[in-house]
């Protein structure tokens, strides 16, 4: 029997789903919701969409995750370089 085609051309296997960027991601997401709205799918065409949809939807929040979390480093990091030169002008004694 063979697999339902998915519909995109690019789309993503399995494989290729890791590499997708967050915005490819979400386009694909956003068209397979269309199709499901839109209805006239097939139960076994419905619930393959489903099912790459949730995959997507791990894998944007996968994405938005590592997001925050560079941007949260990125903040440290530069709150810490702030507050090293703010100890390092205290030093300095004006009066010298």
């Amino acid at each position: 029997m063979a697999q339902p085609r998915k519909t995109s051309p690019d789309n993503e296997t399995d494989d290729g789903a890791e590499a997708a960027t967050f915005e490819a991601s979400f386009k694909r997401l956003s068209e397979m919701a269309e199709q499901l709205e839109a209805g006239g799918l097939t139960l076994a065409e419905a619930t393959a969409r489903f099912e790459e949809g949730m995959k997507l939807v791990q894998h944007c929040n996968q994405l938005l995750s590592n997001a925050e979390l560079k941007i949260t480093e990125l903040k440290q990091t530069y709150s810490d370089e702030e507050a090293r030169f703010d100890l390092d002008d205290l030093e300095e004694d004006p009066d010298d």
